[in-house]
């Protein structure tokens, strides 16, 4: 079964997006921010990381930057979930969120979770059996 780590400090989004993704055979965690986000990628190593931008704590691009440069979780693929759409957040563009030169992902809350499943998909693919 596919890890998913879930970083976002909205419990209401996080419980939404487990609700759906282990309905999918997807084994699921989660953080309220991003450094805890980061302890957790280096523990629990999952198949992919689902991202919010605007936490407390530390920043999603700040996070994933660190994720990025960390030889432990340097290969896990990325989607961020964002809040911020009228004005895209620093370094967006239709390539997805940019940090450091890297285009991620970018799905815009409120988000629909069939597209969320579908770029997950995409990048990991299915969930596996439970």
């Amino acid at each position: 079964m596919k890890k998913i780590l879930v970083v976002d400090d909205n419990p209401d989004i996080v419980d939404l997006i487990k609700i759906r993704l282990e309905a999918n055979n997807y084994e699921v965690i989660s953080s309220p921010d991003g450094k805890d986000g980061i302890l957790k990628a280096h523990q629990e190593k999952p198949d992919l990381v689902i991202m919010d931008v605007m936490m407390p704590h530390m920043q999603g691009s700040e996070a994933v930057r660190f994720l990025k440069t960390s030889p432990l979780t340097k290969g896990i693929p990325i989607i961020f979930l964002t809040a911020i759409t009228s004005s895209k957040p620093k370094g967006a563009d239709a390539k997805g969120i940019n940090v450091d030169g890297q285009f991620f992902t970018t799905i815009a809350k409120p988000f629909q979770p069939d597209k969320l499943l579908l770029e997950i998909k995409k990048l990991i693919g299915e969930g596996g059996h439970a």
